[in-house]
């Protein structure tokens, strides 16, 4: 791998190099991503070195002064080997960050440096990579997934539901109708789906609240509680999520993990089970909750 004859000359320490690798990646960001590369193969051999001199001889006795200045030497001993070819690691790690970074290259065959391919890059090692190239400007972050429409419509809210809920009610041990039936009630068949205060859809179709414990995002809403039996409306917080597929599973995650709601847990297509376990579990302050929950997950269950 060539180098800029600019790099090849610098310092091993040198306080300016971060400044001119940060404008070097916006005016040439192929060179940026060499330079790198090369960096990353110097720190390499550098710790070898450094593992090297920590097995010192025995009667050896070394000042501190003497120690830093030998890292020194041996770090621009590091330097000149890197800018001299180095082990070829520079310019795999090179290649791996043009790929992500989705940067043109002419492909150099590995046998016309003599050396064998080196194996694929592990995934945390990948995943830096491709962390530098987005901070580098050079790679577009992943587009995020487009928001689902909650359907009003009775049909099209199974529809769309039934999909979500199957992994779920695999984990809970119930049929996907009762958690969809349970979406239902919840937010009125979508009709209140809880939104925030500028339209986004929180798809928080359960009505759990956001507790201390919970580290998302949420959304305050006015909601119904009943104390002593009567109805009381109420500001409270709510847990929002960024896609169906996550309120489902924190649902289930819910489910599992309390020891409240262990009744409900593998109760197949009974929804009248499962609807009273729920009640009992204190998942609902309404006390006809289970017989309003148990209708609409039977009438699923009866398509």
């Amino acid at each position: 791998m060539q180098v800029s004859r600019d790099a090849s000359n610098q310092l091993a320490i040198d306080p300016n190099a971060t400044e001119r690798l940060s404008s070097l990646a916006r005016s040439n960001p192929k060179e940026a991503i060499r330079q790198v590369a090369s960096q990353f193969e110097a720190i390499l051999l550098n710790q070898m070195m450094a593992s090297m001199r920590s097995n010192g001889f025995d009667g050896e006795e070394d000042s501190s002064e003497l120690g830093t200045y030998r890292g020194m030497l041996d770090q621009q001993m590091v330097n000149a080997m890197v800018q001299g070819g180095g082990t070829g690691l520079a310019e795999m790690l090179a290649r791996q960050i043009e790929g992500v970074a989705r940067i043109d290259r002419t492909a150099t065959p590995a046998a016309s440096s003599g050396m064998l391919p080196l194996p694929a890059l592990p995934a945390t090692a990948a995943k830096a990579i491709r962390q530098y190239a987005e901070a580098a400007g050079t790679a577009a972050p992943a587009p995020a997934p487009a928001p689902v429409a909650i359907p009003t419509e009775r049909q099209a809210f199974v529809s769309t539901l039934l999909p979500h809920a199957a992994a779920a009610a695999e984990r809970l041990g119930v049929a996907p109708e009762l958690l969809v039936g349970h979406a239902a009630l919840e937010s009125g068949w979508g009709s209140r789906s809880i939104r925030h205060p500028d339209g986004r859809e929180s798809y928080n179709l359960f009505g759990i609240k956001a507790g201390g414990s919970w580290r998302g995002e949420s959304v305050a809403t006015l909601t119904t509680e009943y104390v002593d039996g009567k109805a009381r409306k109420q500001v409270e917080s709510f847990r929002s999520y960024p896609s169906l597929q996550a309120a489902f599973d924190d649902y289930a995650k819910l489910l599992e993990g309390s020891s409240r709601y262990q009744r409900a847990l593998n109760q197949g297509d009974d929804a009248q089970g499962f609807a009273v376990a729920l009640q009992q579990g204190g998942y609902a302050t309404d006390p006809a909750y289970a017989r309003k929950l148990a209708g609409v997950a039977q009438s699923l269950l009866s398509r």
